[in-house]
C-alpha cells in the first residue's frame, strides 16, 4: 500500500530508456528512479502510453493522490481496514471515493460502451430493414413466376417439385449474396475492431445468426407465393399478370 500520483516526466536525455538509478525531473526537482513500471492506460482504453512518474507522498504532496491496495475478493470489504491503516500514520488525512479497479476501467471505456451499444442497435435495425427488403424483393420476383408455375402445373408437375425448384433457385441466389457480404465483413472487421477499442473479430456466432435470419427470410419469400400458386387452380395461375 502506498500513495502515488502520475505526472509528466522531463527526461534528461531524449531517446534514452529510463532505468534504475537514473535521474528524472518532475515539478522542477530531480528524482532518482528506484523502479520501472510497465506501460499502462490511465484514462481511456484507446489511449497511447504516456510518460508518467510515481512519487511517494513523503517527497511531494499531491492533493489528488491515490492509494492502490491489492486484495482478494470484494475490495470494498477492506475499505475500513485501509482507512484505519492510513489514520495510524496520519489521523488528519481524509480518505474518500473508495472504488474498485473494475469500476475505474468501466469509466475509462464508457465512450466505447456507448458507441458499441448504439452500433448494436443500428445493426439490429439494419438487419430488420435488410430482412424486410429481401422478403419484398424475393417475393416480388417469385410472384412474377406464377404464370410459369401455372404452365408447369398444367403440364403435370407436382406441387412439391415446383416448390422445391423455386426454393432451390432462391437459396442459391441468397447464398451468393451472403458470400459476397461475408467477404466484405472480413475485410472491414479489422478496421472496425481498431475503432471500437479491441472488439474481437472472431464473431462466428453473430455471422451465423445473421445469415440464418436472411436465409429463412428468403426461403419464406420464395415458398409462400410458390406454394399458393402450386396448390391452387392452374387456370388461375395461367391468367396471372
Amino acid at each position: 500500500m502506498g500513495g502515488s500520483g502520475g505526472f509528466s516526466v522531463s527526461r534528461p536525455h531524449n531517446g534514452v530508456q529510463i532505468s534504475i538509478g537514473k535521474q528524472v525531473q518532475a515539478y522542477g526537482r530531480w528524482f532518482t528512479v528506484v523502479g520501472v513500471a510497465k506501460n499502462n492506460k490511465c484514462y481511456q482504453v484507446r489511449e497511447s502510453p504516456k510518460p508518467m512518474v510515481f512519487l511517494p507522498l513523503s517527497h511531494i504532496y499531491y492533493h489528488d493522490s491515490v492509494i492502490h491496495v491489492r486484495v482478494s475478493g470484494d475490495p470494498f470489504r477492506y475499505a475500513a481496514a485501509v482507512e484505519d491503516a492510513v489514520h495510524e500514520l496520519n489521523g488528519d488525512i481524509a480518505l474518500f471515493d473508495f472504488t474498485s479497479l473494475e469500476r475505474i476501467a468501466d469509466r475509462g471505456r464508457a465512450g466505447e460502451l456507448i458507441g458499441s451499444t448504439l452500433t448494436s442497435l443500428l445493426g439490429f435495425l439494419a438487419l430488420a430493414l435488410a430482412a424486410v427488403g429481401l422478403y419484398g424483393v424475393v417475393a416480388y420476383a417469385t410472384e412474377q413466376r406464377i404464370h410459369e408455375i401455372g404452365i408447369r402445373m398444367a403440364l403435370g408437375a407436382r406441387p412439391t417439385a415446383v416448390c422445391s425448384l423455386i426454393l432451390g433457385q432462391g437459396l442459391r441466389l441468397t447464398l451468393v449474396g451472403l458470400g459476397i457480404g461475408l467477404v466484405i465483413v472480413l475485410v472491414l472487421a479489422p478496421f472496425l475492431t481498431s475503432r471500437l477499442g479491441g472488439v474481437p473479430t472472431d464473431e462466428t456466432l453473430t455471422y451465423a445468426a445473421v445469415a440464418s435470419v436472411l436465409c429463412v427470410t428468403a426461403m419464406a419469400a420464395c415458398f409462400l407465393p410458390a406454394r399458393r400458386a402450386a396448390t391452387g387452380n392452374p387456370i388461375i395461375a395461367l391468367r396471372h399478370e
